[in-house]
């Protein structure tokens, strides 16, 4: 494998796992799924976004940290070029807030969150234990956000401290816009790797012939699976038709609509 195939196809790599986690997260996080009038709902809803937001800090900084690996595919465009920058940008607080929260939570931390929020030891925290949670996370947060700071000892990214309760829309509407910067640049690099990519067949790779003839017997199986059972053809065809295809047969159902016979073509006729 050459070098330059190499570097497309663990790059595309990267691409779908970032992807794949930051929507993933974010799906969950922006989700609203709890009723407003519903105060303990509510409460819950604040702790889980607070604990869904370290998880999705975590494939942002990766996207940070691949930026420079994905430079190559930007220096020929300007617009993609200024959507790494500002990635960057906005990604440096990703990292800092990951570190504060997700990677280290130091004693000096702690102490901040107790400071800031006297409410974490409030009298009705001792029984109610969404309460406090929802004011240990509430701290956390503020104590990542306003740490973050210039050299003029503001805060970088807002240009004044926050109040998470108070302000956390202005955080949301940044991490929002972040994300989706972040999935619209690695949907433009995925296209413009993708046609670069050369994929294989099973037959031109270092496989033996035992595990081919096990790709083989894993096709049947299905088939035949599906045949006795055609409720499962959504899920098994699918990995079926990958298989074949490597082989450089392409399967087709045909007859009525449901039916679960195949005629296989071949590419190489």
């Amino acid at each position: 494998m050459s070098i330059e195939n190499k570097k497309h196809k663990r790059d595309f790599l990267g691409t779908v796992i970032f992807l794949k986690e930051i929507k993933f997260f974010s799906d969950h996080l922006f989700k609203e799924q709890y009723k407003l009038n519903d105060a303990v709902a509510m409460l819950q809803k604040h702790i889980d976004n607070q604990i869904y937001l370290k998880y999705d800090f975590i494939p942002l900084n990766l996207l940070r940290e691949s930026l420079d690996s994905f430079s190559i595919y930007c220096k020929d465009d300007p617009e993609l070029t200024a959507q790494s920058k500002k990635l960057k940008k906005d990604l440096d607080f990703v990292n800092h807030l990951r570190n504060k929260v997700g990677a280290h939570l130091s004693d000096e931390a702690m102490d901040k969150m107790i400071q800031w929020n006297p409410d974490i030891y409030n009298e009705n925290a001792r029984t109610n234990t969404a309460v406090q949670e929802y004011q240990i996370y509430r701290a956390m947060m503020d104590v990542a956000i306003n740490s973050y700071l210039d050299d003029k000892g503001r805060q970088k990214q807002f240009g004044t401290e926050i109040d998470f309760k108070l302000e956390s829309k202005t955080f949301y509407i940044y991490l929002l816009n972040t994300v989706r910067l972040a999935i619209r640049f690695l949907e433009e690099i995925q296209n413009i790797i993708r046609p670069n990519i050369k994929y294989i067949k099973v037959s031109e790779s270092a496989l033996s012939k035992e595990e081919r003839s096990d790709y083989l017997k894993e096709a049947i199986r299905i088939a035949l699976e599906i045949e006795n059972d055609p409720s499962k053809r959504e899920n098994l065809f699918p990995r079926m038709t990958e298989i074949l295809v490597m082989f450089g047969i392409e399967p087709e159902p045909y007859g009525e609509a449901g039916h679960t016979d195949f005629r296989f073509k071949t590419k190489h006729r």
